[in-house]
């Protein structure tokens, strides 16, 4: 607006050569103004314009809506640079539990610049959410989709429960024992370690049914009975001690793997790439350890090792 120009730089010289007009222009447009209001707005001389009290008025007005507008353009641009930012990661909430959550710090000073936002998943998925950077989910591999994990799961408990109760034998029925179970799946589900008593009305042992993943493994550090655990979501509890291996079988490799891929449209930002290769390779250092270790075996991480578990399909992240 040439008069808030004018006003703001004491010159129509000056308002003209910002608004890429002639001198003589920007003065026939502010005596049209005058004229549609009817007063003076500037005492013209040859120092330049000065306002009159009408054009005082008229300016702190004109400024006041220049200035909102620019507020209103800086949190545009503010909003805009966020979302160029962020990062949005759909996880399990029990793997950023138990998983992340111990590296969580180092995770964040490595990418100092990215805004995480996380929607965590307190049991199985279904279906994938749409515009999500990074999704876990199990399915087959695929060639353009980070690998996180092969689905190796295993019974674990407490070093504690399992000083007092002792490994669940292979084909036992779990009399005596507690077992945490994740109220989404069948109870067949555990069929692999406790044979067919699983699917009778009644069930040797005690049963704890929960909604949250996260809170079956805390049950389990706490040694409350025995989880099924997903290696990918485990392995450093396993690592530290905080869970030991319950079962006297071998762990199971279903053969299929923990995904991570994106759902947003258009092509792939290189961070989330980098966070993907970021998770991949901490949780390979843990599998590697893990078979070091023995608590795992190297064979069981093969992908190859392929089991076929009861018809199941396990959708746990």
């Amino acid at each position: 607006m040439v008069f808030e120009a004018a006003a703001r730089l004491s010159s129509f010289s000056k308002a003209a050569q910002a608004f890429n007009i002639s001198q003589p222009s920007a003065s026939r447009n502010i005596a049209q103004l005058e004229a549609d209001i009817g007063q003076a707005l500037f005492i013209r001389g040859a120092k330049g314009a000065a306002l009159t009290e009408a054009g005082k008025a008229l300016f702190l007005a004109v400024s006041g809506g220049f200035g909102r507008m620019s507020e209103v353009i800086t949190q545009l641009q503010g909003q805009q640079d966020r979302a160029d930012r962020e990062v949005v990661l759909s996880l399990s909430n029990a793997f950023v539990t138990n998983w992340l959550g111990p590296r969580f710090a180092e995770f964040v000073a490595s990418f100092p610049d990215v805004a995480l936002r996380f929607e965590l998943l307190p049991g199985t998925r279904v279906g994938l959410p749409e515009d999500v950077d990074l999704v876990s989910c199990i399915r087959d591999e695929t060639a353009n989709d980070a690998v996180l994990a092969p689905e190796v799961i295993v019974p674990v408990c407490s070093p504690a429960y399992l000083a007092q109760h002792g490994t669940l034998p292979m084909g036992a029925d779990g009399a005596g024992h507690a077992f945490l179970h994740l109220s989404d799946h069948p109870r067949v589900i555990w069929e692999p370690m406790l044979g067919p008593s699983v699917r009778g009305a009644d069930q040797p042992g005690t049963w704890y049914a929960f909604s949250d993943y996260a809170a079956i493994l805390q049950a389990a550090v706490d040694g409350t009975g025995i989880a099924l655990g997903w290696v990918n979501v485990v392995a450093g509890a396993l690592r530290a001690g905080r869970l030991v291996p319950a079962w006297q079988g071998a762990a199971i490799n279903t053969g299929r793997c923990i995904m991570l891929v994106s759902t947003r449209a258009g092509p792939e930002r290189p961070v989330v790439r980098e966070i993907a290769n970021w998770l991949c390779a901490h949780m390979a250092e843990d599998l590697a350890a893990l078979g070091r270790d023995g608590l795992v075996p190297d064979h069981v991480m093969d992908r190859s090792a392929t089991q076929t578990v009861g018809g199941l399909s396990y959708t746990v992240e």
